[in-house]
């Protein structure tokens, strides 16, 4: 074991942390939506985000319990999967575009057209169910969190701007 023991404080489970309850949410976002508009497409996303959520378990736990190369290559695997699922996949597209913005232009008064267009069905519904348009756009929230915990990560190290503690500095 490396004297390498990062608090429930350091940067990196300040950035997993989000993305757990991220793809936790959207697991059961998708899983609602699958069983209220009778659309079983929308089941594979369940699995997905269970494989993600222990990809980003494992790189965060090889990261920080190793060191050198392997400690470098498990924290980029981290910050990759992370930017690129529950950062991009699923807050900025998933939560932003799908609900945020599908649901200003409806409620702001857009076009059948351009709705059809931006969102065409049978992929998309438009707004007529609280809750998966909340769960919908809350995934966007959660999303902003996960990709400001993601760049905190990136600028400052697992470490992130704690004082290094006597036993790190030994």
């Amino acid at each position: 074991m490396t004297a390498e023991r990062l608090s429930a404080n350091d940067s990196m489970t300040r950035a997993l942390r989000p993305s757990l309850w991220l793809l936790a949410l959207t697991s059961v976002h998708h899983a609602y939506g699958a069983l209220a508009f009778d659309t079983p497409w929308r089941w594979h996303v369940v699995p997905v985000a269970v494989v993600a959520a222990v990809a980003l378990m494992l790189a965060a736990s090889l990261a920080r319990r190793t060191e050198g190369r392997a400690a470098r290559t498990a924290m980029a695997a981290f910050a990759l999967l992370d930017l690129l699922l529950p950062g991009v996949g699923i807050g900025l597209f998933e939560g932003l575009y799908n609900h945020v913005l599908k649901n200003v232009l409806f409620f702001g008064g857009a076009t059948t057209r351009t709705m059809n267009m931006l969102f065409p069905p049978p992929t998309y519904e438009w707004p007529h169910d609280v809750v998966f348009e909340a769960t919908g756009i809350a995934q966007g929230a959660l999303g902003l969190l996960v990709l400001w915990r993601w760049y905190t990560l990136v600028r400052n190290g697992k470490r992130g701007d704690r004082p290094a503690t006597a036993l790190q500095e030994h």
